[in-house]
């Protein structure tokens, strides 16, 4: 073989290694969760986008509006799923006069048509008047698409 068939053979070499390297990183970023990379599981999970770690943060702009309830308001809520553990975290403001106790309440997660997916329980710590705590849930379940929510309380504790 010449010098000059050697020189083209090792190019053709490097191309194809090239292009097998491209098609490998674009089959693999398809196979990722959010299918086509674009950071969105598709139609099955429209309010779902995926973080480069895996973790599903929930995009619903109905869901993360600022909510009333009893004498609390519910504000800066966020919805994720890594590895099978759902987890809600939000403020939560005593917009009441008087101190509050301790309140156990249910998470209400609603689809898009205002139907329950899943029930979560949930405790408020004491609250003073215009104090903020944070509300943290969770559950072995993903319910990181839902659309909505509301907050019921199921039984207040006095001080």
């Amino acid at each position: 073989m010449k010098k000059n068939e050697k020189r083209l053979v090792l190019i053709l070499i490097v191309i194809a290694i090239i292009i097998i390297a491209v098609l490998v990183k674009v089959k693999n970023k398809d196979n990722k969760p959010g299918g086509n990379g674009d950071g969105n599981n598709g139609a099955n999970e429209e309010f779902v986008q995926i973080l480069e770690d895996g973790t599903k943060l929930n995009v619903s702009d109905k869901l993360s509006e600022t909510k009333t309830f009893s004498n609390y308001e519910v504000s800066n809520i966020q919805l994720t799923e890594q590895d099978g553990q759902s987890l809600i975290l939000a403020d939560v403001k005593n917009i009441g006069n008087e101190k509050a106790g301790i309140v156990l309440v249910d998470i209400i997660l609603l689809d898009k048509d205002g139907n329950e997916i899943v029930k979560i329980g949930g405790i408020i710590g004491e609250t003073e008047p215009g104090q903020t705590v944070q509300l943290n849930a969770a559950a072995t379940v993903d319910f990181a698409n839902a659309y909505d929510f509301r907050i019921q309380v199921t039984e207040q504790k006095e001080e």
